[in-house]
């Protein structure tokens, strides 16, 4: 009933809002994708985006100026939570959906802010979801499933001055961050980034241009040096992030959590691969996320075929969808123990994690990783990369294994040893499943992240709490 309401609520404001733009003939543009996939990378750097941005900074100043900024007061915290992506299976939008339900369960002032289109809208988003209205929206070509949209800036900042926010949260560095950013100021506000993604690397995997990734990378710089506080997700991003010239000053642990209640062993795992995704009988190695060139896993096929030549009953299933897919596929036709099974919803995701034996995660530039705590969580062992955030979620030699990034020979060697472990020594590899499964559950308690976010426990750094 609860959920019904909520898209029923969204929807409703989302045509309220259209029918005000169909009356002032401003309704929200669309912009098809551009040509090639160095114009996806540019795409947030396009025409209608600044020219847009230009239009909001400047038009209409004195309406800006008639906002009087908010009133300090001692009252609890009221929190607005800023993305540009709220809908999709990434990690960013799986934490916010989890921490918007909790903050409502327990009747916290905390809100998401996005801005949703009416088919955007599900029964999954939590009833304190605040939807703003967009002037224009586009595709981005690499990544055609993302429609970003840019906010009517003034519209938009007079619905989230009723909120009286004491804090603003921004999880994106896009249209809708830039708007939160913008509207903080305005208002007065404290505003706090969370460093999910690291749009630098990413770009540097999918793009021959050398222009591109630099010009991405100072965008960005600008963005976090203009908050009052970045969040980063683990100790060694902190690193990273130094190292290319952030101010380390700004940065804190953003804690992570997982539900491990819902994400835990499901005894018909086994099953449900064979069953529903044609998984053959054997050792099957998992791998769920976006299926692009950013997370190499042309790299992890390079090293499956390595692998495959002396383990016949190797299965690789890749769980995802993405702008790479289609390639992946045929360069994999030959090899009928490696699957793709597409897009899953979290439902599912359980069970898959359950019915496998290693999961494998060879990104470098994941700043977390929450699939890899996912699996932890339904205790699976991993072999993740020593680059980027995921590798202080396995603790080696017992919950997994970490392994030089890139390196096809040690990637080899390391899942050797699991395999081995498997068929060889599986008293040891149960112990394995029990201690990622109890890593997940005594180091990743969304309760204490709510708890902190809204000031009712100390900071994280402060605690003495396990990293692994």
């Amino acid at each position: 009933m609860l959920r019904r309401s909520t898209t029923s609520t969204l929807k409703e404001y989302t045509m309220s809002r259209d029918k005000m733009s169909n009356k002032n003939k401003t309704a929200p543009r669309e912009y098809g994708p551009a040509a090639g996939r160095e114009g996806a990378l540019s795409a947030f750097f396009s025409m209608p985006t600044f020219s847009a941005l230009k239009l909001f900074f400047l038009q209409d100043g004195q309406l800006v100026r008639n906002l009087k900024p908010r009133e300090e007061s001692a009252e609890e915290k009221r929190i607005l939570w800023f993305t540009d992506t709220l809908n999709d299976l990434n990690g960013p939008s799986v934490t916010l959906k989890k921490l918007g339900w909790l903050a409502h369960k327990r009747g916290m002032n905390l809100h998401l802010v996005s801005s949703l289109l009416p088919g955007e809208i599900t029964a999954e988003l939590p009833p304190n979801v605040i939807n703003l209205p967009h002037l224009l929206s586009f595709k981005l070509p690499y990544y055609d499933k993302y429609t970003i949209k840019v906010p009517a800036f003034l519209r938009s900042l007079k619905i989230i001055r009723e909120y009286k926010p004491t804090e603003i949260y921004i999880s994106t560095p896009g249209p809708v961050g830039l708007f939160a950013m913008w509207a903080a100021n305005i208002l007065k506000v404290r505003k706090i980034a969370i460093y999910h993604t690291d749009f630098y690397l990413q770009s540097q995997a999918i793009t021959k241009n050398s222009f591109i990734p630099p010009v991405i990378e100072r965008a960005i710089r600008w963005f976090y040096d203009s908050m009052d506080d970045v969040r980063v997700p683990t100790y060694e991003y902190m690193d990273i992030l130094e190292g290319r010239g952030y101010d380390r000053s700004r940065m804190h642990i953003f804690k992570r959590g997982i539900d491990a209640r819902y994400f835990s062993m499901r005894e018909r795992g086994k099953t449900t691969l064979m069953e529903k995704f044609g998984v053959r009988d054997g050792i099957t190695m998992i791998f769920t996320g976006r299926i692009s060139k950013d997370k190499n896993l042309d790299f992890l096929l390079d090293v499956y075929q390595v692998l495959r030549k002396k383990h016949e009953n190797l299965n690789l299933l890749l769980v995802g969808d993405g702008p790479d897919l289609p390639e992946m596929k045929t360069r994999m036709k030959d090899c009928p123990r490696v699957v793709f099974t597409g897009k899953l919803g979290q439902a599912i995701l359980p069970e898959i994690y359950s019915g496998s034996d290693i999961f494998v995660f060879p990104s470098v530039s994941d700043t977390f990783g929450m699939s890899v705590l996912e699996s932890q969580a339904c205790g699976l062992p991993g072999v993740v990369s020593d680059s980027g955030g995921p590798k202080e979620i396995i603790i080696p030699g017992s919950t997994g294994l970490v392994a030089r990034s890139s390196d096809q020979a040690d990637w080899v060697e390391k899942l050797e040893y699991m395999i081995r472990l498997i068929t060889s020594d599986y008293e040891a590899y149960l112990d394995m499943k029990d201690k990622s499964r109890s890593n997940a559950v005594e180091n990743f308690d969304w309760e204490s992240v709510l708890n902190e976010l809204m000031g009712a426990t100390e900071p994280f750094e402060a605690r003495k709490t396990h990293i692994a």
